[in-house]
């Protein structure tokens, strides 16, 4: 195994971080994202910390001396052309369905030297995903809206609704992560509201369901509105192999 031709890394994102774990490099961690510890628990307690893609400064970064800075979703462009403007080498990563979180994976895969992990990490994210579509194989797929912000209103990204049908779901209202209106999300009758919104660990669902009209959704109505561990759903990195199992559980509990 060569070194790795970037042995100083400052990862912005959990899902940087999580990937570099995953493929048995994180000791060429410099620094680490805010919300690291949310997703990744004790293991980068030992990390210093720099803010998010979104808000990081320069001055969060020059400090660790990094070779290369690895940004990811949600970008801020005044953050990034900040970082730039200062002469660090910045990665930006921009995964949207599932198939370009694997290309994120192969990439720093090969930016680690750690191709063969780089593979192996996808193909087990790809078994994870056929056996839970698998279990849900031969029953009518349950409509499912999920909620990643609730002012305004916005449905989750692709790779979720990828997920979503993964664990036997229909990803409603169609075209995922945008805005939407409640008018959109009642005229689709979901049969199972996930809320995942991010940084919010204990979302009030007496809320989402008190929204005018919502009594008549057939999730209100059968209580079928869940939170998950939204950094699990929202972060496009290997812990969607986890995600998975997670949305299957939300939308057949009785299995």
């Amino acid at each position: 195994m060569r070194n790795s031709p970037f042995p100083r890394i400052v990862s912005l994102e959990p899902s940087v971080t999580a990937t570099l774990f995953a493929l048995e490099r994180h000791h060429l961690l410099v620094a680490g994202s805010e919300h690291d510890r949310r997703l990744l628990g004790e293991r980068v307690a030992h990390l210093p910390v720099v803010p998010s893609t979104w808000a990081v400064r320069a001055a969060d970064v020059l400090r660790f001396r990094p070779d290369v800075v690895v940004a990811s979703v949600p970008f801020r462009e005044q953050s990034l052309a900040e970082l730039l403007k200062a002469g660090l080498h910045v990665l930006s990563l921009y995964p949207r369905d599932l198939a370009s979180v694997y290309q994120t994976v192969r990439l720093l895969a090969a930016l680690t030297d750690a191709r063969e992990a780089g593979e192996r990490v996808v193909a087990e994210m790809e078994r994870t995903f056929e056996e839970v579509r698998a279990r849900a194989g031969g029953r009518p797929a349950v409509r499912v809206y999920v909620e990643t912000w609730p002012r305004p209103l916005m449905s989750a990204p692709l790779w979720v609704a990828e997920l979503v049908e993964v664990a036997g779901g229909r990803f409603v209202p169609g075209n995922p992560g945008r805005q939407i209106s409640e008018d959109e999300v009642m005229a689709a009758d979901p049969e199972v509201i996930v809320v995942a919104w991010p940084g919010v660990d204990d979302p009030p669902l007496e809320r989402v369901c008190a929204r005018p009209g919502w009594e008549r959704i057939t999730a209100v109505r059968e209580g079928r509105v869940v939170a998950v561990d939204e950094i699990v759903l929202n972060a496009p990195g290997p812990n969607l192999a986890q995600a998975a199992h997670m949305l299957a559980q939300a939308i057949r509990p009785e299995e």
